[in-house]
């Protein structure tokens, strides 16, 4: 496998620092929520590339 599959391209980075410079104006429990919100996103996101791999797969 490719190793620079897991890295960033330009525009991501570019995304992430925007994010980060967003979040040093946001109260703890807004970065918290929006923590929560984001791993809510990521697991849902992981479940339904689960079940097309399932379904592709039988």
């Amino acid at each position: 496998m490719d190793a620079n599959i897991f890295e960033l391209s330009l525009e991501q980075q570019f995304q992430l620092q925007c994010l980060q410079q967003e979040f040093q104006d946001l109260e703890r429990d807004q970065v918290i929520d929006y923590l929560i919100d984001t791993m809510q996103q990521i697991m849902a996101r992981d479940n339904l590339i689960r079940d097309l791999m399932k379904n592709e797969l039988f």
